[in-house]
């Protein structure tokens, strides 16, 4: 009887693992895609915690790109592209931001989802690099021009979650 229950339990509980197999959770989706390395294992995780956050609490999507070259492509044109590739934000409210890093073009951009755009306009997200990130990047500070940029749109969501999702 043991022995049927302990395989029992193991078929199950195979199951249940094939059936989670390449799937992630909303807690596991990667949100910091630092290619460019400017960012330690440490920093990686305080950054994705707060983007996690931000999703669970809200549900709108933050993600980092950082390239070292453009390799002769427009800054506009490669968050566009891996914005859309990304896939970020709700489906119904279009709430998601990537924020790409170009270090050798010295190239910064926050695309901004339809839904967000009440929110987070081209003059402050603008503003937000010129102020915030760019002051750090020219610092060598990539983690914290980074994590104040990503802190500062947390904010204007937060402050303004009625108007996600608004065209």
């Amino acid at each position: 009887m043991r022995i049927i229950l302990t395989i029992s339990l193991l078929t199950v509980l195979s199951l249940v693992i094939s059936c989670n197999n390449g799937k992630k959770s909303v807690e596991t989706r990667e949100s910091v895609f630092d290619h460019a390395g400017l960012l330690t294992v440490p920093q990686k995780d305080t950054i994705a915690a707060l983007i996690s956050n931000l999703e669970k609490e809200i549900g709108s999507q933050i993600a980092i790109f950082t390239i070292d070259s453009l390799g002769g492509e427009n800054i506009n044109e490669f968050s566009l592209r891996t914005a859309e590739k990304l896939r970020l934000g709700r489906a119904e409210f279009d709430d998601g931001i990537l924020i790409s890093v170009a270090v050798f073009n010295k190239a910064m951009r926050i695309e901004v989802g339809y839904g967000l755009e009440k929110i987070i306009g081209d003059e402050i997200a603008a503003r937000i690099l010129r102020e915030d990130m760019a002051p750090r990047f020219r610092e060598k500070d990539y983690n914290g021009g980074i994590k104040v940029t990503v802190e500062k749109i947390i904010q204007l969501i937060e402050d303004n979650q009625e108007l996600i999702g608004q065209r």
